[in-house]
């Protein structure tokens, strides 16, 4: 069953949809990641692999095992979106307990005394289907899916704000917005925790009377 489904034109029948990355999606996520541009290139993704925030600095094969080997342990690192059945977008969303960078760093590190929190850290959506609404579909399927898996809160990390030549190019304010925009999850009831350098903490609590702590 999809974690979450829904129309991609007004009036039309649900064509998108959203699956948890699963071994048995990961050549749907590979497809995505490595599908060649108009150039010949692939995009950012099939060079990083999501690997950033997990702490795997090495080339992009050895990035491309360590995802591999979290989908194959059943450990979930985030969710592919779908039309027609073929894969446009990701998200990546996981405990942030799973990305050992991110719980060091000084500027986005947890709170003391957090524990079930997620955090979402990688939005793509394939260049040609952009402006459709599929990241907003896949950050609500992020939230979803975190309450699901029992996260007492999500947090994001959107930039502060944008330099001056995202305002101005719509493409490098996409490429810019690749943790998500900071509109997007005020939208649907994020908190600001801190402001920490070039980027906001922003958090989700699920269960305003559950103690993180």
């Amino acid at each position: 069953m999809p974690v979450h489904r829904e129309d991609t034109t007004p009036g039309s029948p649900p064509q998108m949809e959203v699956h948890v990355v699963t071994p048995d999606r990961w050549n749907d996520l590979v497809q995505l990641f490595e599908r060649k541009g108009p150039r010949g290139g692939v995009p950012i993704p099939g060079h990083c692999w999501c690997m950033l925030w997990r702490d795997e600095q090495g080339p992009a094969d050895r990035r491309k095992a360590a995802l591999k080997a979290t989908v194959d342990q059943g450990r979930y690192p985030g969710l592919v979106a779908y039309i027609d059945d073929r894969p446009v977008g990701w998200v990546a969303v996981a405990p942030r307990a799973d990305h050992s960078r991110l719980e060091r760093s000084r500027q986005y590190g947890p709170t003391a005394g957090d524990h079930d929190v997620f955090a979402v850290t990688c939005f793509y959506v394939d260049r040609d289907v952009r402006g459709r609404g599929i990241a907003s579909a896949l950050l609500d399927a992020a939230i979803d899916h975190a309450r699901e898996r029992g996260a007492v809160a999500l947090d994001a990390f959107p930039k502060t704000n944008l330099a001056p030549h995202a305002q101005a190019s719509r493409r490098a304010e996409e490429n810019d917005s690749w943790m998500g925009r900071r509109a997007s999850y005020e939208a649907r009831g994020f908190l600001t925790l801190r402001d920490a350098g070039a980027r906001t903490v922003m958090r989700l609590t699920f269960n305003p009377d559950r103690r993180i702590d």
